[in-house]
């Protein structure tokens, strides 16, 4: 038998790799979603502000890896829209800022799901899905300052 002291499951150690893990996965995600190349052009350098909307269920870059649910806050100004992620989760995602000259805007469904489909001037490739009612409020929070829609091509 093994003394205590060269037991693997120190609770410690548990604790170190947990972190070590969350701080990985975290890092990993930014990158496969696309978010931290967005925060290279589109960095918030203020503080949110507006009218907060939280969001449900959200799409960002990857196809796999890019969902977001109930972890994102989209605040709607009327400078543009201020993406942030809530603090368990802002490891390496810093808040974005898109002003509302770099949004177009379109519509779609999927499966039984409505959604708006956010695309950024400087970042085309990597497009922000807002999906149910969430994309309604955001739509109603911008008012004025919203880009026209477009329709998608059939």
């Amino acid at each position: 038998m093994a003394p205590a002291a060269m037991q693997w499951g120190s609770p410690l150690l548990a604790a170190v790799c947990f972190v070590a893990l969350w701080v990985f996965v975290n890092w990993l995600l930014s990158y496969a979603s696309g978010w931290a190349a967005l925060a290279r052009i589109y960095c918030a350098r203020d503080e949110a502000a507006g009218i907060p909307v939280r969001l449900r269920a959200v799409h960002m870059g990857c196809q796999f890896l890019g969902q977001y649910r109930n972890v994102l806050t989209l605040w709607v100004s009327t400078q543009g829209l201020c993406l942030r992620m809530q603090f368990l989760f802002r490891i390496n995602n810093p808040d974005l800022f898109f002003p509302w000259a770099d949004i177009s805007v379109t519509r779609g469904r999927r499966w039984f799901s409505d959604y708006i489909e956010l695309k950024f001037r400087q970042a085309p490739e990597i497009p922000l899905r807002i999906y149910g009612a969430a994309a309604e409020m955001v739509c109603d929070a911008a008012g004025d300052q919203w880009p026209e829609i477009k329709m998608p091509q059939i």
